[in-house]
Protein backbone atom coordinates (compact mmCIF):
# COMPACT_ATOMS: atom_id res chain seq x y z
CA UNK A 1 0.00 0.00 0.00
CA UNK A 2 1.42 3.70 -1.23
CA UNK A 3 2.02 5.29 2.21
CA UNK A 4 0.61 8.64 2.59
CA UNK A 5 2.55 11.54 4.83
CA UNK A 6 0.83 12.18 7.87
CA UNK A 7 0.17 15.78 9.74
CA UNK A 8 1.52 14.00 13.17
CA UNK A 9 5.16 13.16 11.70
CA UNK A 10 5.98 16.50 12.76
CA UNK A 11 5.37 15.98 15.98
CA UNK A 12 5.97 12.77 16.44
CA UNK A 13 9.60 13.58 15.47
CA UNK A 14 10.26 16.35 17.98
CA UNK A 15 8.85 14.20 20.61
CA UNK A 16 10.96 11.15 20.25
CA UNK A 17 13.72 13.87 20.61
CA UNK A 18 13.17 14.28 24.30
CA UNK A 19 10.47 11.92 25.20
CA UNK A 20 11.85 8.16 26.59
CA UNK A 21 8.48 6.90 25.19
CA UNK A 22 6.08 7.06 22.55
CA UNK A 23 2.27 6.40 22.84
CA UNK A 24 0.21 6.44 19.71
CA UNK A 25 -3.16 5.43 20.06
CA UNK A 26 -6.39 5.25 18.08
CA UNK A 27 -9.18 2.91 16.56
CA UNK A 28 -8.03 0.09 14.24
CA UNK A 29 -7.17 0.83 11.03
CA UNK A 30 -5.93 4.19 11.32
CA UNK A 31 -2.30 3.77 10.00
CA UNK A 32 -0.99 3.68 13.38
CA UNK A 33 1.82 0.84 12.87
CA UNK A 34 2.30 2.40 9.14
CA UNK A 35 3.05 5.79 10.51
CA UNK A 36 5.86 4.67 13.17
CA UNK A 37 7.29 2.17 11.07
CA UNK A 38 8.10 5.02 8.35
CA UNK A 39 9.37 7.00 11.38
CA UNK A 40 11.24 5.05 13.14
CA UNK A 41 12.02 1.80 11.58
CA UNK A 42 15.42 2.40 10.42
CA UNK A 43 16.40 2.42 14.18
CA UNK A 44 13.86 0.46 15.83
CA UNK A 45 13.14 -3.29 16.06
CA UNK A 46 9.65 -4.16 14.70
CA UNK A 47 7.39 -6.44 17.20
CA UNK A 48 3.44 -7.26 17.30
CA UNK A 49 1.46 -8.76 20.06
CA UNK A 50 -1.70 -8.74 17.76
CA UNK A 51 0.56 -12.04 16.64
CA UNK A 52 -0.85 -14.99 19.74
CA UNK A 53 2.64 -16.41 20.14
CA UNK A 54 4.17 -13.60 20.88
CA UNK A 55 1.25 -12.19 23.03
CA UNK A 56 1.68 -15.94 24.98
CA UNK A 57 4.98 -14.98 25.30
CA UNK A 58 5.01 -11.31 26.56
CA UNK A 59 1.81 -12.56 29.67
CA UNK A 60 3.85 -15.39 30.19
CA UNK A 61 7.14 -14.24 30.74
CA UNK A 62 7.29 -10.16 30.14
CA UNK A 63 10.77 -10.05 31.90
CA UNK A 64 12.29 -12.21 28.92
CA UNK A 65 10.07 -10.61 26.50
CA UNK A 66 11.53 -7.19 27.62
CA UNK A 67 14.96 -8.55 27.47
CA UNK A 68 14.91 -10.36 23.83
CA UNK A 69 13.49 -6.85 22.45
CA UNK A 70 15.56 -4.57 23.92
CA UNK A 71 14.85 -0.31 22.65
CA UNK A 72 14.84 1.42 20.49
CA UNK A 73 11.77 -1.05 19.73
CA UNK A 74 7.83 -0.36 18.20
CA UNK A 75 6.26 -2.69 20.31
CA UNK A 76 2.40 -3.13 18.64
CA UNK A 77 -0.70 -3.42 20.13
CA UNK A 78 0.33 -3.49 23.93
CA UNK A 79 -3.39 -3.26 25.42
CA UNK A 80 -3.07 -6.75 24.96
CA UNK A 81 -0.44 -7.28 27.22
CA UNK A 82 -0.50 -4.21 29.64
CA UNK A 83 1.58 -5.66 32.38
CA UNK A 84 4.59 -5.34 30.08
CA UNK A 85 4.56 -2.07 30.75
CA UNK A 86 5.53 -2.38 34.60
CA UNK A 87 8.91 -3.37 32.76
CA UNK A 88 9.01 -0.56 30.30
CA UNK A 89 8.89 1.79 33.64
CA UNK A 90 12.30 -0.02 35.12
CA UNK A 91 13.50 -0.11 32.35
CA UNK A 92 13.06 3.88 31.28
CA UNK A 93 14.33 4.55 35.28
CA UNK A 94 17.21 3.21 34.37
CA UNK A 95 18.23 4.81 30.84
CA UNK A 96 15.84 7.76 29.98
CA UNK A 97 17.75 8.34 27.17
CA UNK A 98 14.83 9.61 24.16
CA UNK A 99 13.06 7.92 21.33
CA UNK A 100 13.44 4.58 23.26
CA UNK A 101 10.19 2.54 23.32
CA UNK A 102 6.73 3.33 20.62
CA UNK A 103 4.24 1.61 21.60
CA UNK A 104 0.65 1.80 19.91
CA UNK A 105 -2.66 0.81 21.29
CA UNK A 106 -6.36 0.35 20.02
CA UNK A 107 -8.07 0.40 22.95
CA UNK A 108 -7.59 3.49 24.95
CA UNK A 109 -9.90 2.90 28.28
CA UNK A 110 -8.14 0.08 29.40
CA UNK A 111 -4.76 1.03 28.09
CA UNK A 112 -4.68 5.06 29.56
CA UNK A 113 -5.47 3.11 32.80
CA UNK A 114 -2.33 1.05 32.99
CA UNK A 115 -0.11 3.70 31.32
CA UNK A 116 -1.26 6.42 34.04
CA UNK A 117 0.15 4.39 36.49
CA UNK A 118 3.27 3.39 34.91
CA UNK A 119 4.45 5.47 32.28
CA UNK A 120 3.20 8.74 33.94
CA UNK A 121 5.89 11.74 33.03
CA UNK A 122 7.74 9.41 31.05
CA UNK A 123 5.32 8.93 27.85
CA UNK A 124 4.11 11.48 25.44
CA UNK A 125 0.67 10.47 23.88
CA UNK A 126 -0.85 10.75 20.39
CA UNK A 127 -4.20 10.26 19.11
CA UNK A 128 -4.11 9.01 15.25
CA UNK A 129 -7.84 9.09 13.55
CA UNK A 130 -8.06 7.62 10.24
CA UNK A 131 -6.64 10.50 7.05
CA UNK A 132 -7.73 13.99 6.63
CA UNK A 133 -8.69 15.18 3.31
CA UNK A 134 -5.77 16.58 3.32
CA UNK A 135 -3.67 14.05 4.19
CA UNK A 136 -5.52 12.35 1.48
CA UNK A 137 -4.40 14.91 -1.00
CA UNK A 138 -0.86 14.92 0.25
CA UNK A 139 -0.78 18.99 2.07
CA UNK A 140 0.34 17.92 5.31
CA UNK A 141 1.04 21.08 7.81
CA UNK A 142 3.88 21.73 10.54
CA UNK A 143 1.34 22.99 13.15
CA UNK A 144 -2.71 23.50 13.38
CA UNK A 145 -2.62 27.47 12.53
CA UNK A 146 -1.05 26.94 9.03
CA UNK A 147 -3.38 23.87 8.12
CA UNK A 148 -6.47 26.45 9.43
CA UNK A 149 -5.33 29.23 6.76
CA UNK A 150 -5.07 27.35 4.16
CA UNK A 151 -8.84 26.99 4.35
CA UNK A 152 -8.68 30.30 2.43
CA UNK A 153 -6.88 29.24 -0.32
CA UNK A 154 -9.16 27.54 -1.86
CA UNK A 155 -6.91 24.70 -2.76
CA UNK A 156 -8.30 22.79 -5.91
CA UNK A 157 -10.18 19.78 -5.46
CA UNK A 158 -11.66 18.01 -8.42
CA UNK A 159 -13.20 14.67 -6.49
CA UNK A 160 -17.09 14.72 -6.44
CA UNK A 161 -18.43 15.36 -2.48
CA UNK A 162 -21.19 12.40 -2.54
CA UNK A 163 -18.05 9.98 -2.92
CA UNK A 164 -15.77 11.35 -0.80
CA UNK A 165 -19.33 10.91 2.26
CA UNK A 166 -19.30 7.21 1.14
CA UNK A 167 -15.87 6.18 0.81
CA UNK A 168 -14.85 7.35 4.08
CA UNK A 169 -11.44 7.99 5.11
CA UNK A 170 -9.92 4.93 6.58
CA UNK A 171 -6.31 4.20 4.89
CA UNK A 172 -6.68 0.89 3.57
CA UNK A 173 -9.96 2.26 1.68
CA UNK A 174 -8.70 5.06 0.09
CA UNK A 175 -5.14 3.56 -0.89
CA UNK A 176 -7.15 0.75 -2.45
CA UNK A 177 -10.06 1.75 -4.35
CA UNK A 178 -11.26 -1.94 -5.60
CA UNK A 179 -11.75 -3.20 -2.17
CA UNK A 180 -15.58 -3.41 -1.74
CA UNK A 181 -16.78 -0.48 0.47
CA UNK A 182 -19.51 -2.74 2.23
CA UNK A 183 -17.47 -6.20 3.23
CA UNK A 184 -15.14 -4.09 4.46
CA UNK A 185 -16.94 -1.97 6.61
CA UNK A 186 -18.89 -4.99 7.81
CA UNK A 187 -16.38 -6.96 8.74
CA UNK A 188 -14.44 -3.50 10.43
CA UNK A 189 -17.61 -4.04 12.48
CA UNK A 190 -17.67 -7.47 13.52
CA UNK A 191 -14.25 -6.77 14.62
CA UNK A 192 -14.52 -4.03 16.66
CA UNK A 193 -17.07 -5.22 18.67
CA UNK A 194 -15.91 -8.94 18.90
CA UNK A 195 -12.59 -8.07 19.59
CA UNK A 196 -11.90 -4.46 21.09
CA UNK A 197 -15.74 -4.44 22.95
CA UNK A 198 -16.16 -8.49 24.47
CA UNK A 199 -12.76 -8.66 25.11
CA UNK A 200 -11.99 -5.53 26.73
CA UNK A 201 -15.09 -3.58 27.38
CA UNK A 202 -17.20 -6.17 28.32
CA UNK A 203 -20.60 -4.56 26.52
CA UNK A 204 -22.69 -7.51 27.46
CA UNK A 205 -25.55 -7.32 25.08
CA UNK A 206 -23.98 -7.02 21.53
CA UNK A 207 -26.81 -6.92 19.43
CA UNK A 208 -28.70 -4.03 21.48
CA UNK A 209 -25.55 -2.53 21.21
CA UNK A 210 -25.27 -2.68 17.43
CA UNK A 211 -28.82 -1.38 16.74
CA UNK A 212 -27.57 1.62 18.69
CA UNK A 213 -24.38 2.39 16.47
CA UNK A 214 -27.15 2.28 13.55
CA UNK A 215 -29.32 4.28 15.43
CA UNK A 216 -26.57 6.69 16.38
CA UNK A 217 -25.64 6.92 12.65
CA UNK A 218 -28.91 8.14 11.44
CA UNK A 219 -28.32 10.86 14.27
CA UNK A 220 -25.09 11.90 13.43
CA UNK A 221 -24.25 15.32 13.77
CA UNK A 222 -27.41 16.26 16.11
CA UNK A 223 -28.12 16.63 19.66
CA UNK A 224 -27.57 13.85 22.03
CA UNK A 225 -30.83 12.56 23.52
CA UNK A 226 -29.20 9.58 26.01
CA UNK A 227 -33.46 9.24 27.01
CA UNK A 228 -34.78 8.66 23.26
CA UNK A 229 -32.22 6.48 22.52
CA UNK A 230 -32.57 3.77 26.33
CA UNK A 231 -36.51 4.00 25.33
CA UNK A 232 -35.68 3.32 21.86
CA UNK A 233 -33.77 0.53 22.63
CA UNK A 234 -34.98 -0.48 26.04
CA UNK A 235 -33.00 -0.15 28.04
CA UNK A 236 -31.12 2.02 30.66
CA UNK A 237 -30.05 5.48 30.42
CA UNK A 238 -27.19 4.51 32.25
CA UNK A 239 -26.22 1.96 29.94
CA UNK A 240 -26.36 4.23 26.87
CA UNK A 241 -24.27 6.98 29.05
CA UNK A 242 -21.73 3.94 29.12
CA UNK A 243 -22.16 2.55 25.62
CA UNK A 244 -21.59 5.73 24.37
CA UNK A 245 -18.57 6.35 26.50
CA UNK A 246 -17.13 3.31 25.03
CA UNK A 247 -17.76 4.78 21.46
CA UNK A 248 -16.13 7.91 21.90
CA UNK A 249 -13.10 6.34 23.49
CA UNK A 250 -12.89 3.74 20.68
CA UNK A 251 -12.62 6.75 18.59
CA UNK A 252 -15.96 5.50 16.84
CA UNK A 253 -17.87 9.06 17.62
CA UNK A 254 -16.96 12.13 18.85
CA UNK A 255 -19.06 14.49 21.43
CA UNK A 256 -19.21 18.01 20.88
CA UNK A 257 -19.44 19.99 24.14
CA UNK A 258 -21.98 22.91 23.73
CA UNK A 259 -20.76 26.26 24.89
CA UNK A 260 -22.95 27.45 27.42
CA UNK A 261 -21.03 30.46 29.73
CA UNK A 262 -23.70 32.60 31.26
CA UNK A 263 -24.62 34.38 28.73
CA UNK A 264 -28.52 33.32 29.28
CA UNK A 265 -30.49 30.39 30.05
CA UNK A 266 -32.00 29.54 26.41
CA UNK A 267 -28.92 28.03 25.46
CA UNK A 268 -28.87 23.94 25.24
CA UNK A 269 -26.53 22.40 27.10
CA UNK A 270 -26.57 18.75 25.85
CA UNK A 271 -23.67 17.44 23.27
CA UNK A 272 -24.03 16.73 19.33
CA UNK A 273 -22.80 13.31 18.49
CA UNK A 274 -20.62 13.06 14.95
CA UNK A 275 -18.86 10.01 13.64
CA UNK A 276 -15.30 10.34 12.94
CA UNK A 277 -15.83 8.54 9.67
CA UNK A 278 -18.92 9.39 7.22
CA UNK A 279 -17.68 5.78 5.52
CA UNK A 280 -19.17 4.14 8.56
CA UNK A 281 -22.08 6.36 8.82
CA UNK A 282 -23.49 5.80 5.91
CA UNK A 283 -23.06 2.13 5.64
CA UNK A 284 -24.33 2.00 9.31
CA UNK A 285 -27.83 4.04 7.88
CA UNK A 286 -27.43 1.62 4.40
CA UNK A 287 -26.82 4.25 2.21
CA UNK A 288 -24.98 2.94 -0.77
CA UNK A 289 -25.12 5.50 -3.39
CA UNK A 290 -23.97 8.51 -3.74
CA UNK A 291 -27.23 10.38 -5.49
CA UNK A 292 -28.83 8.52 -2.03
CA UNK A 293 -26.68 10.45 -0.03
CA UNK A 294 -26.29 13.86 -1.30
CA UNK A 295 -30.30 14.06 -2.23
CA UNK A 296 -31.54 11.87 0.94
CA UNK A 297 -32.48 13.07 4.27
CA UNK A 298 -29.23 12.48 5.84
CA UNK A 299 -27.53 14.26 3.52
CA UNK A 300 -26.93 18.03 5.64
CA UNK A 301 -26.02 15.46 8.89
CA UNK A 302 -23.31 13.68 6.51
CA UNK A 303 -21.63 16.75 5.50
CA UNK A 304 -21.51 18.74 8.96
CA UNK A 305 -20.06 15.27 10.17
CA UNK A 306 -16.98 15.62 7.57
CA UNK A 307 -16.58 19.04 8.14
CA UNK A 308 -16.68 18.81 11.94
CA UNK A 309 -14.20 15.34 11.68
CA UNK A 310 -11.69 17.28 9.41
CA UNK A 311 -11.44 20.12 12.62
CA UNK A 312 -11.43 17.27 15.22
CA UNK A 313 -8.49 15.49 13.20
CA UNK A 314 -6.89 18.44 12.41
CA UNK A 315 -6.24 19.04 16.29
CA UNK A 316 -5.03 15.50 17.46
CA UNK A 317 -2.81 15.20 14.33
CA UNK A 318 -1.08 18.09 15.28
CA UNK A 319 -0.45 16.77 18.88
CA UNK A 320 -3.15 18.98 20.36
CA UNK A 321 -6.79 18.31 21.76
CA UNK A 322 -9.73 19.86 20.12
CA UNK A 323 -10.63 23.02 21.45
CA UNK A 324 -14.11 22.92 19.87
CA UNK A 325 -17.87 23.86 21.12
CA UNK A 326 -21.02 24.83 19.35
CA UNK A 327 -23.21 27.13 20.75
CA UNK A 328 -27.32 26.60 20.13
CA UNK A 329 -30.03 29.20 21.30
CA UNK A 330 -33.22 26.78 21.92
CA UNK A 331 -33.17 25.96 18.42
CA UNK A 332 -34.12 29.08 17.23
CA UNK A 333 -30.59 29.96 15.55
CA UNK A 334 -26.95 27.85 16.01
CA UNK A 335 -23.59 28.28 15.49
CA UNK A 336 -21.99 25.06 14.20
CA UNK A 337 -18.53 25.07 15.35
CA UNK A 338 -16.45 27.91 18.03
CA UNK A 339 -12.50 27.48 17.91
CA UNK A 340 -10.78 28.49 21.06
CA UNK A 341 -7.72 29.92 19.73
CA UNK A 342 -5.26 32.64 20.81
CA UNK A 343 -7.54 33.78 23.72
CA UNK A 344 -10.50 34.00 21.57
CA UNK A 345 -13.48 32.09 19.48
CA UNK A 346 -13.26 31.42 15.66
CA UNK A 347 -17.40 31.33 14.86
CA UNK A 348 -17.92 28.32 12.19
CA UNK A 349 -20.84 27.96 10.29
CA UNK A 350 -21.12 24.91 8.11
CA UNK A 351 -23.66 24.59 4.76
CA UNK A 352 -23.82 22.04 2.25
CA UNK A 353 -25.42 24.76 -0.09
CA UNK A 354 -23.05 25.50 -3.10
CA UNK A 355 -25.31 28.83 -2.84
CA UNK A 356 -24.70 31.39 -0.38
CA UNK A 357 -26.74 34.34 0.62
CA UNK A 358 -26.62 36.68 3.16
CA UNK A 359 -29.76 34.73 5.40
CA UNK A 360 -26.78 32.08 5.70
CA UNK A 361 -24.96 33.97 7.69
CA UNK A 362 -27.44 35.50 10.23
CA UNK A 363 -26.21 33.40 12.74
CA UNK A 364 -23.02 35.22 13.28
CA UNK A 365 -24.51 38.38 13.92
CA UNK A 366 -26.87 36.79 16.32
CA UNK A 367 -23.97 35.10 17.81
CA UNK A 368 -22.02 38.61 18.23
CA UNK A 369 -25.49 40.30 19.72
CA UNK A 370 -24.45 37.60 22.96
CA UNK A 371 -21.04 36.85 23.31
CA UNK A 372 -17.74 38.85 23.35
CA UNK A 373 -14.53 37.85 22.79
CA UNK A 374 -14.76 36.48 19.21
CA UNK A 375 -12.47 36.60 16.46
CA UNK A 376 -12.81 39.14 13.94
CA UNK A 377 -13.67 37.09 11.04
CA UNK A 378 -16.35 34.28 10.70
CA UNK A 379 -16.06 31.08 8.50
CA UNK A 380 -18.28 29.24 6.83
CA UNK A 381 -17.49 25.71 5.04
CA UNK A 382 -19.68 24.91 2.09
CA UNK A 383 -19.75 23.26 -0.94
CA UNK A 384 -19.25 26.57 -3.47
CA UNK A 385 -15.63 26.52 -5.16
CA UNK A 386 -15.04 29.49 -5.63
CA UNK A 387 -13.31 31.52 -2.57
CA UNK A 388 -15.50 34.44 -1.09
CA UNK A 389 -15.45 36.97 1.47
CA UNK A 390 -18.77 38.56 1.97
CA UNK A 391 -19.84 40.69 5.50
CA UNK A 392 -16.18 39.63 7.21
CA UNK A 393 -17.13 35.99 6.83
CA UNK A 394 -14.85 33.91 4.95
CA UNK A 395 -16.68 31.74 2.50
CA UNK A 396 -14.38 28.27 1.56
CA UNK A 397 -14.92 25.42 -0.22
CA UNK A 398 -15.26 22.07 1.75
CA UNK A 399 -12.22 20.67 -0.81
CA UNK A 400 -9.62 23.30 1.31
CA UNK A 401 -10.00 21.14 4.32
Amino acid sequence: MIYKNRQMEYILKEASTTFPALLLTGPRQSGKTTLLKNLFSDKAKFISLDESDIRLWAHEDPRDFIQNNMPPVIIDEIQYAPDLLTYIKRRIDDDRSPGQWFLTGSSQFTLMKHVSESLAGRTAIFHLLPFSHSEIHGRVYPNWDDWFTSIKDNVPCDEDLGNVLLRGTYPELVCNATINRKIWYDSYIQTYIERDLSLVYNIGDINTFTKMLTLLAARTGTILNMSSLASDLGVSVPTVKRWISVLELSFILYLLKAYYANIGKRLIKSAKIYFLDTGLAAHLTGIRDREVLLRGPLSGQLFETFVVSEFVKSFYHHGERPALTFINNKNIWEVDLLIERNMNMIPVEIKLSATITENHLKNFKLLRNVLQGLDDSNYLICNRKEYNRMKGTHISYWGSL
